[in-house]
């Protein structure tokens, strides 16, 4: 049997000593960020075939989810519009967000990529453009917005309608988007509409924990929002959701367990 030092080659970049370790700072904002526009820095998470070939491993697990979040996008109402994922730090929950990102934002334009990794049936793939990609990253989205001296919470729902339609749909639905209470079915319609929208949102449980202690009651909220927008997603089917949640035993374990329960 052959040991490890025979049967494993290192990586060219480990053997020249010109390995970066940020391939191990996966971002899911830096993704979408480069995506709007809003992030000029380059790196191995942000250009698709660099990701794809050198910076992470298509795993099963991967695929199965990048097929299901696909075939709903195209407007597959046989696959789930949910899908959650819950591991440990580590294991590789942002690197499927960002995979998400890049298959939603360039679709066909990957398609021979796709087809030589065996990452998907092409014949899931968007066309370019046609999915509005919503990128939330808990641990770094801010709970609150300044006006004056005046401090007011800043929602989820907030975020959500920024990101799909810029600050003129955000100004648009800002009667619910900028109250702690959760919005009901006519922000949803006036957010969401029939647009193919693909959610992401990395880091929920932080997120929910800081809200929570910077506004008493905006668990509940949270819990009432996503209630209201999986609703929502179930009957439109060129929506998919797709929320990371760390391990119950790892930090932030209490709002994992009951974001899980919801």
């Amino acid at each position: 049997m052959l040991g490890i030092l025979k049967s494993c080659t290192p990586r060219q970049d480990l053997r020249s000593g010109s390995f970066n370790p940020e391939v191990f700072t996966a971002s899911l904002r830096q993704v979408v960020g480069h995506y709007r526009g809003d992030v000029k820095v380059k790196t191995a998470y942000t250009d698709a075939e660099t990701f794809f070939t050198e910076a992470t491993s298509v795993t099963h697990g991967m695929r199965r989810v990048l097929e299901s979040v696909m075939r709903r996008l195209s407007g597959d109402n046989m696959v789930p519009f949910l899908s959650r994922l819950e591991t440990g730090f580590g294991g590789g929950k942002t690197h499927t967000l960002i995979a998400c990102t890049h298959l939603a934002q360039r679709g066909t334009e990957l398609k021979d990529l796709v087809a030589r990794l065996g990452v998907i049936d092409v014949k899931h793939l968007p066309t370019p453009g046609s999915v509005s990609v919503v990128g939330i990253a808990g641990d770094e989205l801010s709970v609150v917005r300044s006006q004056g001296d005046k401090v007011f919470p800043y929602t989820l729902w907030a975020e959500l309608a920024k990101q799909v339609g810029g600050d003129a749909l955000l100004e648009k639905g800002k009667a619910e988007a900028f109250t702690p209470a959760a919005p009901g079915e006519q922000f949803f319609q006036a957010v969401l509409g029939t647009r193919k929208v693909l959610i992401l949102i990395d880091e929920l449980a932080q997120y929910a924990a800081r809200a929570e202690a910077a506004h008493r009651g905006m668990g509940e909220q949270i819990a009432a929002f996503f209630m209201a927008l999986f609703n929502y997603a179930r009957n439109h089917p060129a929506i998919a959701v797709v929320v990371t949640l760390a391990s119950s035993t790892d930090a932030f374990g209490g709002q994992t367990k009951t974001l899980a329960r919801l």
